[in-house]
C-alpha cells in the first residue's frame, strides 16, 4: 500500500514538471520532436479523474489534487480557442508560457512545502 501511495503521490508532480518543460520549450523545439511530446504528454481528462479519485481514496492533500488539475488548464484554453473565440498565435504562446511558468512556480512551492516544511 505504501508503494502505491508513493507512486500516486509522485506521478502528477513528475508529469507536471515534464509538461511545464514542454510548454516552455515548444516554440523552440523541432516539429518532429513536438509530435512525440504531444503523444506522450497528452492531458487526458479521464486520467485526471482517475488520479483525483485515487487522491480521495488515499486521502492525499490539496497539493496533490492541484498538481493533478493544473495540466488541464491547457485543455480549458484549447476549448475556449475552439468554441468561444479564436486566439492568435501570439496569444497562444503567451497562454502556454504563463501556464508553464505557473506550473514551475507551483512545483517549486510544493517542493519547499514538502522538503523544507515552509
Amino acid at each position: 500500500m505504501r508503494r502505491i501511495t508513493r507512486l500516486v503521490q509522485l506521478i502528477p508532480f513528475v508529469y507536471l514538471a515534464l509538461y511545464a518543460l514542454m510548454l516552455l520549450t515548444e516554440y523552440f523545439t523541432p516539429e518532429a520532436i513536438l509530435d512525440i511530446e504531444d503523444a506522450l504528454l497528452l492531458t487526458s481528462p479521464g486520467i485526471t479523474v482517475v488520479f483525483l479519485l485515487l487522491s480521495r481514496v488515499l486521502k492525499l492533500c490539496v497539493w496533490h489534487k492541484t498538481a493533478c488539475l493544473l495540466p488541464m488548464s491547457t485543455q480549458v484554453a484549447n476549448g475556449i480557442d475552439c468554441f468561444i473565440l479564436q486566439f492568435t498565435q501570439v496569444e497562444i504562446i503567451i497562454i502556454n508560457t504563463v501556464i508553464g511558468i505557473a506550473a514551475i512556480t507551483y512545483l517549486v512551492l510544493a517542493y519547499r512545502h514538502f522538503a523544507h516544511g515552509r
